[in-house]
């Protein structure tokens, strides 16, 4: 046997009992609305983080490293040895010199394995240096174009690609060390 409990309410009672279980979600307006905003936020977010952007800020620090400390090295061998690794007049260091000559212009890393080689056998470089992927990228002059009458001046450059290191006070030189030219490809160097 079953019984039913037959509540007896007003009119304007049962109305709001009734609406209350037709209203259970969102219309698709205010659906869109929501995804209008989080879109507009994410793409602000984006523009705000800029992965490119990021990309090339980790690939200049990686650039500015390894022109760092193969400057850094070139000095600690000069200290000791009183000569650059590359001089050509000592029979047991490598002649890194192209052609024989007595300069070094804008000469890729990758160019001076030899030379690097002889770093890495004296401890002024470590010897996971040479197989730095980046290292054709880094260019080398000997003397700095800045202090030609030095013969033991080395600067090391490199081209950056983020705006925030073109923008550097030190992006200031061509590949070869020298004054860059107003709208020309600036490099930072490293002296």
């Amino acid at each position: 046997m079953t019984i039913f409990i037959v509540v007896c309410c007003n009119k304007s009672m049962l109305s709001a009992i009734t609406k209350s279980f037709n209203k259970k979600g969102f219309t698709l307006i205010e659906l869109l609305v929501v995804l209008g905003i989080l879109g507009i936020l994410a793409a602000a977010l984006l523009a705000a983080i800029n992965p490119v952007e990021q990309l090339n800020k980790a690939q200049d620090t990686s650039l500015k490293n390894t022109a760092t400390q193969f400057q850094e090295g070139v000095v600690q061998y000069y200290s000791t040895h009183n000569d650059l690794p590359w001089d050509g007049t000592d029979p047991t260091v490598p002649n890194c010199y192209p052609s024989g000559g007595g300069t070094l212009t804008g000469i890729g890393l990758d160019q001076l394995t030899p030379c690097i080689d002889d770093l890495v056998a004296d401890g002024d470089l470590k010897a996971s240096f040479k197989d730095a992927a980046n290292l054709k990228y880094v260019f080398v002059t000997n003397p700095n174009p800045e202090t030609p009458t030095l013969a033991s001046s080395t600067v090391s450059c490199f081209a950056p690609k983020s705006a925030s290191q073109k923008s550097d006070p030190l992006t200031k030189f061509t590949q070869s060390g020298g004054a860059c030219a107003a709208g020309g490809t600036c490099y930072w160097c490293a002296q």
